[in-house]
């Protein structure tokens, strides 16, 4: 376990006010963790907010701890808790997940996958989505943006 793990850190209640109960308000992290890791990284995360954001520790009123074992048994797909789907390999980052000119048909129709198991793959948030957002109006006969092969008139 790095002593400095990486933290992606997220406040949902500034776009949402309602999650939090008066001053109260709450926060959500995650750790990069060796593959398997079985222990729990909540110290180091907390020494990581405190790196940063000097004072943290003591405006925590509740943490809860999900394990990469947790991970896995809440979602198969996440082995070894593995949020990425794997590998990122020279040919898993060119054909993800599977050889095919469209990766993000699915073979029944209107069923698209949008996942970071599509090219770019994990890390390029929300490139997948959009990609396939752009699958499926091909597959309708459209194509995003509008008029994208119209020449450009000032």
């Amino acid at each position: 376990m790095p002593e400095r793990p990486f933290l992606l850190v997220s406040q949902q209640y500034l776009a949402d006010p309602g999650r939090s109960a008066g001053t109260v308000h709450p926060v959500s992290a995650y750790a990069h963790v060796p593959h398997g890791y079985r222990g729990d990284a909540t110290s180091a995360m907390l020494a990581q907010f405190e790196r940063f954001a000097p004072g943290t520790r003591e405006r925590v009123v509740a943490a809860t701890a999900t394990s990469t074992a947790d991970l896995e048994r809440s979602n198969p797909n996440l082995v070894g808790g593995d949020i990425i789907g794997g590998a990122n390999t020279p040919l898993r980052l060119a054909m993800r997940p599977r050889v095919a000119l469209d990766p993000y048909r699915t073979g029944v129709p209107g069923v698209f996958l949008c996942s970071a198991a599509t090219w770019p793959g994990a890390g390029a948030h929300g490139m997948c989505g959009h990609n396939a957002a752009r699958s499926a109006l091909r597959a309708l006969g459209r194509e995003w943006p509008p008029n994208a092969r119209a020449p450009h008139v000032s």
